[in-house]
């Protein structure tokens, strides 16, 4: 019983090790994680609470740049000199002088935010809940070692003073 028991945690520590891996191959020079045309994003703030809050994950379609007024949007921002990943809902569309779409968007200080195309990633697909803060975790070095390699090293621990102890037991007999 004690050795399934072992053997299933062990299974799910290297299940996780190796979707930290495949995750890890897949994140873009910009931090996002992409598969194909689906790239996942963890949501910055609650401007489109309920909808979606902070540390949900959201799946956004990369291929899919036909957008509407109010079509939620993932975009990439600059705040104070850092790169910033937003998801956000579009609330007007207007040209600029070359007849480029600009989009604007509201912020959580009421004020107006416009970008252009090229900051766009994607739009919305779904929301997955609090997913978002779980992955960010995993993929950090402190995840890393809490979820996977702190456990197996205790696992392996466990499972070596067992076998020396069923050994001795078995010796002096």
């Amino acid at each position: 019983m004690l050795k399934n028991i072992i053997l299933t945690i062990y299974i799910i520590i290297i299940a996780i090790a190796i979707g930290v891996a495949i995750l890890s191959n897949h994140i873009t020079e910009t931090g996002i994680i992409e598969f194909g045309k689906t790239a996942l994003i963890e949501v910055e703030s609650d401007i489109l609470k309920p909808k979606t809050v902070t540390g949900d994950l959201v799946l956004i379609d990369t291929t899919d740049k036909t957008l509407t007024e109010e079509d939620i949007i993932s975009y990439v921002t600059l705040e104070k000199g850092n790169t910033i990943i937003r998801t956000n809902q579009i609330a007007a569309i207007t040209k600029d002088s070359q007849n480029k779409n600009i989009y604007s968007l509201k912020r959580e200080d009421g004020t107006i935010e416009n970008i252009d195309d090229s900051c766009i990633l994607g739009t919305y697909k779904m929301t997955i809940p609090y997913l978002g803060i779980v992955l960010n975790f995993i993929l950090s070095q402190e995840g890393f070692y809490a979820v996977t390699l702190l456990p197996a090293i205790i696992l392996f621990l466990g499972f070596t003073i067992n076998f020396s102890l069923s050994l001795v037991k078995s010796e002096n007999k």
